[in-house]
């Protein structure tokens, strides 16, 4: 995003996957898989509090849909996480949440990293004045 704090924090949440993923492969139990994810939906409920926070500070006009997918994708973390608990995890269930993280990262997360130089430039104006 061009935005030293939130390229390190997105890092890390795919780190997480990254992480969720290898426990699945090793064939880690229940408890790992909570786990795992535990730590994932924390760092990514952190990561989009600070994302819409920016969005709010700087009336971003796509704020909403941004959020609505934040939402959305610690929803189906959440199901994933319950699913550890209970019928178990799937490589699909961890795929999908993968690809839909990674799609917002490429899609809403990069305009809102576009809009914000708008914004910048917007105050460099003011300051000028």
């Amino acid at each position: 995003m061009g935005i030293p704090e939130l390229d390190e924090q997105h890092k890390h949440v795919f780190e997480r996957f990254a992480f969720v993923k290898e426990a699945m492969a090793k064939g880690g139990g229940w408890n790992d898989m909570h786990s795992a994810l535990a730590i994932l939906i924390k760092d990514l409920e952190f990561c989009s509090a600070v994302e819409e926070a920016l969005m709010r500070i700087h009336d971003y006009p796509g704020r909403e849909r941004h959020k609505k997918e934040h939402v959305d994708l610690l929803q189906s973390l959440h199901a994933m996480e319950k699913a550890a608990l209970t019928t178990g995890l799937t490589e699909e269930m961890i795929g999908t949440a993968f690809a839909a993280a990674m799609k917002h990262h490429l899609t809403q997360d990069r305009r809102h990293a576009g809009y914000l130089p708008q914004v910048r430039g917007q105050a460099r104006e003011i300051q000028r004045t």
